[in-house]
């Protein structure tokens, strides 16, 4: 039961940032995996992580540059676990998601 509220409560955060985030579109799939894995940090600022939208929470993180900010996600910084916790998530689905997450889309290599 506690999970499931955690879900539902990502899915209204995830709902109410869904005009800000209108530039990168998600599949179906992808709207899941963030809801269920990322929302889970980067929709509290009391986690620490950089919250989604924040731009300020995002600018440094963006200025390391695209291979570094995946390379951090896939293999974990800081306080962020390896992957993100998301297991299902491939290559592409990262970089859908941290374009939502930071609001800018990342190149591909």
């Amino acid at each position: 039961m506690k999970y499931a509220n955690l879900a539902a409560l990502g899915a209204i955060a995830w709902a109410g940032l869904q005009p800000w985030a209108a530039h990168a579109e998600l599949t179906p799939r992808q709207n899941a995996l963030l809801a269920n894995n990322c929302l889970q940090c980067h929709a509290r600022p009391s986690t620490g992580a950089p919250v989604i939208g924040k731009a300020d929470d995002w600018s440094a993180r963006l200025a390391k540059g695209d291979t570094v900010l995946l390379r951090n996600t896939v293999e974990g910084y800081k306080g962020m676990p390896p992957m993100g916790y998301c297991s299902a998530c491939n290559e592409d689905d990262f970089r859908a998601l941290i374009a939502q997450l930071a609001g800018k889309e990342i190149g591909k290599p």
